[in-house]
């Protein structure tokens, strides 16, 4: 796990992966709480 984390390169993959993934949800996740806090 260590060795994932003291390598830049996978760090920045990693978090890129996580961005790539939930942008696309991000409009539907704030309509989502939106709706929610009426």
């Amino acid at each position: 796990m260590d060795a994932n984390f003291k390598d830049p390169f996978n760090f920045a993959y990693f978090l890129g992966m996580i961005a790539v993934l939930f942008i696309p949800t991000l409009p539907a996740t704030l309509t989502w709480i939106g709706m929610l806090s009426r």
